[in-house]
Order: structure tokens, then C-alpha cells, then sequence
């Protein structure tokens, strides 16, 4: 190629623009807008997981109401039967209030040996199972027959006139100075304590 004098040959420019420290591209992580999408997702996912699991659970948990089997009975201090005499039967609640000289107890109407029901003998003055006769105390201990122990007991305490409570000790047995200060007598059947095996009683 011929060049003609006195023209310059045309500037040949770098294709790498020149770039000052300050104009440094940012090594620094920075999300994308479909990586942010992307979480947002996921967390909506978790914590619709974690609300769905809490109803469920919600709905699982046993809830019963006053006066139903699983619940809080409620029983007026009146209607306590006398020291001695025989028990009272509560249908709803599946116990009979018992008051001896032991103390005063609600007791779990299922036999211990394959859950029939007993009934109250009141010639004999015991509990008695039809099934197969197993026999009973008023207080729930066992007498004989092919029980593996004494009846169940259910969580019982007592509300006095002056607001104070007198819950029942850790065998279910109510000890009370003064039952006329009674208001009334709190049953917890859904709290249902084991009777102790056969041949022992309460200690």
C-alpha cells in the first residue's frame, strides 16, 4: 500500500477501554431477580407447611368440655354421700363418688382385669365385677379375684367457701377436716390414676 506524505496513518484504538481503580467491577455476591424469586417461594412453601401442620395438630389434640367423659365434672358439696354409705354412681363421668374412712375418691367404673364394669353389691358392701369376680373396696382396693389391682382413680379436688382448693393426694384420695365447708368437688377424668397391683394398698 502506497502512502501518500504528510498523512498520518489512521489511530488505532485498544478495544479494552481504559478503566480507573474506581471504576473496578464489584466482586460482591448479589442475587439475581430470579434467585430472590426463588426465595420468596421457598419460604411461602415453609411457612404454609408450618400453618398446615399446626391445624392438624390442632385438630388431633383431644378437647373435651365440662360434663363430658375426658372432662371436668363438677359435683355440688351436697351431694357427697354420707361417711359409710354407698357410693354414688355418675354415668357421664364413668365413676363412682366414694366416701370412706380412707377419704373421699372418684373410682374409674372399668374393672382392672378386662374392663367390664362393675357394679356396687350393697349387701355385701363392695364392688363386684359380673364378669368374672373380681371384688372390691369402697375406697377401690382390691379384695380377691383375677384382677391384677385395685381400681383406677381419677384426679379429684374439692373448692371451699372461702375460694381455696383441697386437691386429693397423688393416689386419688381426697382427705377433707371439714366436708360441709365443701362447695363443690372437681372430678378430672381425662387424668386417670393406676390403682397399685393386687395384695398392696395406697402408700
Amino acid at each position: 500500500m502506497t502512502t501518500i506524505a504528510g498523512d498520518k496513518p489512521p489511530a488505532v484504538h485498544s478495544a479494552r477501554a481504559d478503566t480507573s481503580p474506581g471504576d473496578q467491577p464489584d466482586d460482591s455476591y448479589s442475587i439475581s431477580r430470579r434467585e430472590f424469586l426463588y426465595y420468596i417461594w421457598g419460604a411461602s412453601i415453609v411457612m404454609l407447611l408450618g400453618a398446615s401442620a399446626a391445624t392438624i395438630v390442632w385438630f388431633l389434640l383431644p378437647r373435651f368440655r365440662a360434663g363430658e367423659f375426658g372432662g371436668d365434672f363438677f359435683i355440688p358439696g351436697s351431694q357427697l354421700p354420707p361417711l359409710g354409705s354407698a357410693p354414688a354412681d355418675n354415668p357421664q363421668g364413668r365413676f363412682w363418688f366414694s366416701n370412706t374412712e380412707a377419704g373421699v375418691a372418684a373410682l374409674y367404673k372399668v374393672c382392672t382385669h378386662l374392663g367390664c364394669l362393675f357394679k356396687w353389691v350393697g349387701t355385701n358392701g363392695r364392688f363386684e365385677c359380673p364378669c368374672h369376680g373380681s371384688k372390691f373396696r369402697a375406697d377401690g382396693i382390691y379384695i380377691e379375684g383375677p384382677a391384677p389391682r385395685s381400681l383406677d382413680r381419677f384426679e379429684l379436688s374439692a373448692v371451699l367457701q372461702d375460694g381455696s382448693e383441697v386437691a386429693a393426694d397423688e393416689y386419688g384420695m381426697l382427705h377433707l377436716e371439714e366436708p360441709s365447708q365443701v362447695v363443690q368437688y372437681v372430678v378430672r377424668t381425662g387424668q386417670k390414676i393406676q390403682g397399685p397391683p393386687a395384695g398392696r394398698e395406697y402408700t
